[in-house]
């Protein structure tokens, strides 16, 4: 008994810590004129990550510094930012996070914005569009069309992250185009880009911005053209008691995305090249 009552406390010890984080309300920082508020993370090329000195960088930082500076303009409020993410490298771990999190938490990483999702959280609205691609090993051949795949990636296997809208677009082609298909998870993008770059037999939907890391680090690498899709759209994602969503919206609604600001802050996290790429998209 003793034994299942270890195991037990365990479990719940396990489930209150994802339950844990805590930022204050926007309700209570338009009394206080200060507010300290919690970013977590789901490590992501270009929006999220820590750089060699332990800083985390990237679009989604740089954007809410700059919520920060219009909510310290606009409404007088003066914001302190704590950075708690206790599973950078697990996407699930991430999105279950921020579900469980009260008040002023925002998650930051490549996340989608779902019907499904905005029952669950609360999200700003879209700060840019996903180019969703099908990736493998460059020595891998290529696929044209969406309805070759079955022909083309024979006997390969599908590697996503549990959860996620790329494991749906993969179930979506296992149930239309390629019922043998076998699927493998992993816990994070980046190890579904490491899969596939050291395996020929494995490939994945996977968004832009992991193709062009790997562009950029010469990685064999390569974009098969029957698999991009831009339908995609990435907000900041926040638990359903955080009551800055309104706030949020309204910096993003306020002329700066799309701005020079906000194409300046594309262009320093995924280079000029990028920015190139995404219009070249639209």
């Amino acid at each position: 008994m003793k034994k299942y009552l270890f195991v037990l406390s365990i479990v719940c010890v396990s489930l209150i810590s994802q339950a844990q984080l805590k930022g204050d309300t926007y309700a209570s920082a338009k009394q206080k004129k200060s507010a300290n508020v919690v970013y977590t993370y789901a490590e992501a090329p270009g929006f999220v990550a820590k750089d060699a000195s332990g800083n985390v960088q990237g679009i989604c930082v740089d954007l809410m510094g700059k919520f920060i500076d219009y909510v310290k303009t606009k409404h007088g409020i003066s914001i302190t930012v704590a950075y708690k993410s206790t599973k950078p490298d697990d996407f699930t771990y991430f999105l279950n996070e921020v579900k469980g999190a009260n008040g002023g938490v925002f998650g930051l990483s490549n996340t989608t914005i779902t019907e499904a999702r905005k029952k669950q959280y609360n999200f700003s609205v879209p700060y840019i569009t996903n180019i969703g691609m099908i990736l493998t090993n460059k020595s891998v051949g290529t696929m044209n069309k969406l309805s070759e795949i079955a022909n083309v990636f024979a006997g390969m296997t599908a590697v996503t992250v549990k959860n996620s809208t790329n494991e749906k677009f993969l179930l979506d082609v296992k149930a239309n185009h390629f019922p043998a298909l076998k699927i493998e998870y992993v816990s994070s993008f980046g190890l579904v880009s490491e899969r596939i770059l050291a395996d020929s037999k494995k490939f994945a939907n996977l968004d832009f911005t992991y193709y062009l890391d790997a562009i950029k680090s010469n990685k064999p690498i390569k974009r098969h053209p029957g698999g991009d899709s831009s339908a995609e759209k990435f907000g900041i994602i926040m638990p359903r008691s955080n009551d800055w969503a309104l706030i949020l919206n309204e910096f993003m609604n306020s002329g700066f995305v799309g701005s020079v600001e906000y194409r300046k802050i594309l262009s320093d996290n995924l280079g000029a090249n990028a920015l190139k790429f995404l219009d070249n998209m639209k």
